[in-house]
């Protein structure tokens, strides 16, 4: 069962004045200049999955604003449109995966990534009043949050297709609307899968927590900024000295449809002995879609885009990283960097959910 079904819900364009962060939009001026503050922008609400991101990205910055965007396309439309200094997205779900919708943002506005990190995610069901979870008639939530909790789903709700699935735009416009529904007799019971600051904020009673098909979850979230933007006015979000902090860099390449073309680019790394992370393939975008500065022609269907994470050594020279480049450019027939970063995210085995303890919770609820 899939619940990532609807990416065209995902990846609506939205203009840069359709910022939702106290549901009016900010006027539209320079990021602070003053050295200490900022703006910062997120996807989604107060209190949404993201918001809690931001928060904890910039956590000892003094005098940062935060504001939320409706979409993934407004967060970078409005780093883009110089509203935001920074904006925080999320990567990749260590239980559901990657969001492709960041990827492809990635490619159309030229931006680069400043940090990366881990942030520990707790998702709770919520509903209007206190009802079992075999009651839920309707469940709300963004596509990859229903894809990590999609064992409880499955297991603990009913099953389809008395149960509906409802994907939205963010955990925390998935609070909302539950908060905003009428009460009728013959209308099922709708719940949202969202934080438990949502709960609070929207007056929802939450009725399962920590529903992830795993006991540990965690989200890649990345600041992103614009590239020609000049030096930050904001330090990073984290000091690279931070405890478990690593170095990471981060690329984008179009190869020869050729054999041994995905071979040559990666013993760029190989031969070097450098540590590839990642590697995420992506169709090539057309039109406004296609990336700013790509050859016309180079676009063909059933060809692809290579996106690529390496870990950067200590004590990695800038000659070293110049020479390093020079081969991926040569092997590559188009390129985009997207710059070395401070990247600080939890390496620990997986462990299952213990639904043992989730009924025990359920029933002292």
């Amino acid at each position: 069962k899939s619940y990532i079904n609807n990416r065209t819900f995902l990846e609506r364009p939205e203009s840069p004045k359709s910022m939702a962060g106290s549901g009016t939009p900010p006027t539209k001026r320079p990021c602070n200049p003053s050295g200490r503050g900022g703006v910062v922008v997120y996807p989604g609400t107060e209190a949404s999955l993201a918001h809690e991101a931001a928060a904890q990205f910039f956590k000892t910055v003094p005098d940062v604003t935060f504001t939320g965007a409706k979409s993934f396309a407004g967060v970078f439309e409005a780093v883009v449109a110089g509203e935001a200094q920074y904006g925080v997205v999320p990567m990749e779900n260590s239980a559901s995966g990657t969001l492709h919708a960041i990827y492809d943002l990635l490619m159309k506005h030229d931006v680069v990534v400043r940090g990366e990190l881990g942030v520990r995610e707790i998702y709770c069901l919520c509903a209007k009043t206190k009802v079992d979870a075999s009651q839920v008639g309707r469940v709300m939530s963004h596509p990859n949050i229903l894809e990590a909790c999609s064992t409880f789903i499955e297991e603990r709700l009913p099953n389809e297709p008395s149960l509906e699935i409802s994907p939205t735009r963010s955990t925390s416009e998935a609070a909302g609307m539950v908060a905003s529904l009428g009460e009728g007799s013959d209308a099922p019971i709708v719940a949202a899968i969202a934080t438990k600051g949502a709960a609070v904020r929207h007056g929802l009673v939450v009725i399962a927590e920590n529903i992830g098909n795993d006991a540990f979850l965690e989200s890649r979230y990345v600041a992103i900024q614009l590239r020609s933007n000049p030096a930050s006015t904001i330090s990073l979000p984290f000091p690279e000295v931070a405890p478990g902090c690593v170095s990471k860099a981060s690329a984008c390449f179009a190869l020869k449809n050729e054999p041994g073309a995905v071979f040559k680019l990666m013993s760029c790394w190989a031969l070097r002995g450098l540590d590839v992370l990642k590697i995420e393939t992506r169709p090539f975008g057309s039109g406004r879609s296609a990336p700013p500065g790509m050859p016309s022609g180079l676009a063909r269907m059933w060809e692809y885009l290579f996106f690529v994470d390496w870990l950067v050594p200590s004590g990695h020279t800038e000659h070293a990283k110049a020479k390093l480049w020079d081969s991926l450019v040569e092997f590559s027939v188009w390129h985009r960097d997207f710059g070395t970063y401070p990247s600080l995210v939890t390496r620990a085995e997986k462990q299952p959910q213990s639904w043992a303890d989730m009924v025990d919770l359920m029933a002292k609820s």
